[in-house]
């Protein structure tokens, strides 16, 4: 099953809680949940149950006789003993939903007959979900063929670790993640999605069930029997699927959301409402950014060609406009120049542009496929890295808007979905793409970087998740190895007593 790293975002350390809460539910919620799961199994429409019924039925047809009759497991040794012919006859279920309602329920595993281990955990539990004042969080968008997850790692540079903490199951497949700074509510994660709605989670919360709230409208959905109807524009928030996601870093408040829906909306999270709508693309929303001083000041860019410069209190008005060659696939500010940013495209250019001209200060063909990702260091300056559909991870020194490669590396992901910076240690990177899962990068181990820029060498490489599979995939080789060894072994002595046994003969 192909796994695939959509979005991601680091969390500084010190903000998530030290001890995180766990959702515990009352046999009265779980009824509940099981009730309304139960419900939206229901409203897929008798069409889907059949579907899904008849599958079954072709299934079990397949193991049957000419005749069509299903033979009995009486004659297939120890499955004989366990009469699983009769199941469905025991059980009395009829489809997937009879299934569900039937579920016993229990709060405590003390009340469960079926628990033979009835104490909660280990003394341990708590020492596991700990987080420590020099942990950082990497939150991470994954999505498999049947579903989608938000993991949590867990990063501490000064211990070596780096593993997943908890994750959370998502509605639907994850686009954008944005961290809400300062937030009075809790150490929140933004989710933008396919769905037109963004839900807002509570990372200090294990085992969540749902979001702790949303912004915007769900689309209702069509209900058994009713006929196919225009889908209406929702009242607030968007109409299309949340690309990108960027919180204000002055007024904690304020989140603005890109869509495919070809607008930008600027949430009032206090209110959960829409403060303005900024409508001056004519396709897809792709990216935004704030700018990092001024809370008025958002940059954007569109599948149009377009990036757009807003003063954010005159939401009908664009105050400069680049159109470049290519759809723009990130916008990111210079933090060592306010006035100056840089954006990407699907071409593999990056441009960097400054606010008070309207001609490029450089324009670099960084990669052969679309750049789909920045970062800028601010430790060391001028320290550029991209990512791109081409599958490489290229550094470059940027100073005094003249680029230079310092290095291209193949990470062996395939396609590179997303990148992002430590904001506690800038030289250290997540990796995001469609193979091997997520990846770091600590810019301090690769000696063309530290010895372009002049920092302080790291000999320690960075914990990694996919080191453990390439450690069991050498295991699993020398194992086989072995094996052969074994068998060479044996089949030479095998062959040894073949030929005494013929002497003998004779």
């Amino acid at each position: 099953m192909k796994t695939v790293i959509t979005c991601m975002k680091w969390i500084q350390r010190g903000v998530a809680k030290a001890d995180p809460d766990k959702v515990t539910l009352s046999k009265e919620q779980l009824e509940s949940l099981i009730k309304s799961t139960k419900e939206q199994l229901e409203d897929l429409g008798e069409n889907e149950i059949e579907k899904l019924e008849s599958e079954d039925e072709s299934d079990m047809d397949m193991s049957g006789d000419e005749t069509g009759e299903s033979k009995t497991p009486e004659k297939d040794g120890e499955l004989a003993d366990y009469e699983m012919h009769k199941y469905d006859e025991a059980t009395g279920s009829s489809g997937i939903t009879d299934t569900l309602a039937g579920l016993a329920i229990f709060a405590d595993n003390k009340e469960d007959p079926y628990m033979t281990l009835k104490d909660q955990g280990s003394d341990n539990e708590a020492d596991d979900v700990a987080i420590k004042p020099s942990d950082n969080l990497l939150v991470v968008g994954r999505a498999e063929e049947d579903y989608s997850n938000l993991d949590i790692y867990v990063y501490n540079e000064e211990d070596h670790v780096f593993y997943v903490h908890h994750d959370l199951l998502l509605s639907s497949f994850p686009l954008s993640l944005e961290w809400i700074q300062g937030s009075s509510s809790g150490n929140m994660i933004a989710i933008g999605s396919m769905s037109s709605v963004i839900e807002l989670w509570d990372l200090d919360l294990i085992d969540a069930i749902e979001p702790s709230f949303i912004l915007g409208e769900p689309q209702s959905k069509k209900k058994k029997g009713q006929k196919e109807k225009k889908t209406k524009k929702p009242k607030i928030g968007h109409s299309g699927a949340v690309l990108d996601l960027a919180s204000n870093h002055n007024f904690n408040h304020i989140l603005a959301s890109a869509s495919t829906d070809e607008t930008i909306a600027l949430w009032d999270l206090g209110t959960t409402q829409v403060a303005s709508t900024l409508r001056h693309h004519s396709d897809k929303v792709q990216t935004i950014d704030w700018h990092a001083t001024d809370g008025h000041t958002l940059l954007s860019g569109g599948f149009d060609k377009i990036v757009n410069l807003y003063d954010c209190r005159v939401p009908d008005e664009c105050s400069k406009s680049w159109n470049l060659n290519g759809e723009i696939e990130r916008v990111l500010w210079n933090p060592s120049n306010s006035n100056t940013f840089l954006a990407s495209t699907d071409g593999g250019f990056v441009y960097s542009l400054d606010v008070r001209l309207d001609k490029p200060l450089f324009t670099l063909q960084a990669h052969e496929k679309a750049v789909t990702g920045l970062t800028l260091s601010t430790e060391p300056q001028h320290c550029l890295t991209t990512v791109s559909s081409d599958h490489y991870v290229k550094v470059w020194d940027i100073t005094d808007n003249k680029p230079a490669l310092v290095i291209s590396k193949d990470m062996k992901m395939n396609i590179i979905n997303c990148i992002g910076s430590n904001p506690n240690s800038p030289t250290v990177l997540a990796l995001g793409g469609e193979n091997d899962g997520v990846r770091l990068l600590d810019l301090r181990t690769l000696p063309e970087v530290y010895k372009r820029f002049n920092i302080q060498a790291n000999n320690k490489p960075v914990p990694d998740m996919s080191n453990d599979a390439a450690e069991n995939n050498e295991e699993e080789e020398m194992m086989q190895e072995k094996f052969k060894k074994v068998n060479k072994s044996n089949l030479k002595d095998g062959k040894k007593k073949k030929k005494k046994k013929k002497v003998a003969k004779f």
